[in-house]
């Protein structure tokens, strides 16, 4: 799934298919977007597509609206892999909070 993870203090993320996919993680919910770079620094900046997860359901949301996904399974349970292997031993809080948003 991923080369390099890097777990953060509020995420993690990881480099796919050339681009870099940063998960934050605050008190509302779990935020998946690519991280967009542009030839002037202008600091980090996320696509306006982007995976929110609240209470264990996935919604995709776009400048076109906000939908739910139908079976968002595959994307939990990797999420939960990640946050047992990687992120549970390194950042409890973290590890914590993305068990509240996936409820499991």
């Amino acid at each position: 799934m991923y080369r390099r993870l890097e777990v953060r203090k509020d995420g993690f993320g990881f480099c796919y298919q050339g681009s870099w996919i940063a998960i934050t993680v605050n008190d509302e919910a779990v935020i998946i977007a690519e991280e967009v770079s542009y030839e002037v620094a202008v600091g980090s900046q996320f696509s306006k597509i982007r995976l929110i997860i609240k209470g264990g359901k996935v919604f995709v949301e776009s400048p076109l609206g906000s939908s739910e996904l139908a079976d968002p399974s595959q994307i939990i349970d990797n999420i939960k892999k990640v946050n047992e292997e990687s992120i549970k031993d390194k950042n409890k809080e973290l590890y914590e909070k993305i068990k509240k948003h996936l409820k499991y």
